[in-house]
């Protein structure tokens, strides 16, 4: 993960609007107490984020944010700035989110990212 830039969902778009080809992974902040995500989905899909899906974005040449996106109460606050940015508006976490010029070009979400098949497919497009 060391070529993975770690950011917060307050500095995000900021960070990617320089960016012309991105790839944003949005997931629940890691609890102090336990060393995992406060978030299931998140503790269920990050092997499979981590070990397959980084590393082929990382080929295929994409700059890769890890965004936090904060704890359970940040995360489920409706103003969170990653619900309320007029173009990124996560609804869930984990999500995947590759951007080219600015725009959304795929997304995948939650259990969508569990099966390493299923990244496959979406990352060969």
């Amino acid at each position: 993960m060391e070529q993975v830039i770690e950011i917060t969902t307050s500095n995000y778009s900021e960070k990617v609007n320089k960016e012309g080809k991105a790839a944003l992974i949005f997931v629940g902040d890691v609890l102090a107490e336990t060393g995992q995500s406060w978030c299931s989905d998140t503790v269920e899909a990050e092997p499979t984020i981590k070990n397959y899906a980084i590393p082929q974005l990382l080929q295929k040449g994409y700059k890769v944010y890890w965004c936090w996106a904060g704890d359970k109460e940040t995360w489920k606050d409706p103003n969170n700035p990653a619900r309320v940015s007029e173009w990124i508006q996560i609804k869930s976490i984990p999500t995947l989110l590759l951007v080219h010029d600015n725009k959304e070009a795929i997304r995948l979400e939650e259990e969508q990212l569990f099966n390493e098949n299923a990244l496959k497919q979406f990352l060969e497009q």
